[in-house]
């Protein structure tokens, strides 16, 4: 995959704003997003979260779905 990809990220009690992190494939995607996972699942100040995988095409940012059409969870089952 030649398209730009990014894993975003919104985790209550530690920050409304988005993070985004650029990362290079679904499985750097799945790794990141595992990391975060674990972190929040040990941080009782998480009370929420949200995650997911973009990807940039048409000169804009999007959510990933593959040929397919799974989504970032789907294909880390």
């Amino acid at each position: 995959m030649n398209k730009k990809l990014r894993v975003w990220y919104v985790g209550r009690m530690l920050s409304d704003k988005s993070t985004y992190i650029d990362v290079k494939n679904i499985e750097e995607a799945k790794l990141v997003i595992n990391a975060f996972i674990e972190r929040d699942l040990n941080d009782d100040r998480i009370t929420d979260n949200a995650m997911g995988l973009q990807v940039f095409e048409n000169n804009e940012w999007s959510e990933y779905y593959n040929s397919k059409g799974d989504d970032i969870y789907e294909l880390m089952k």
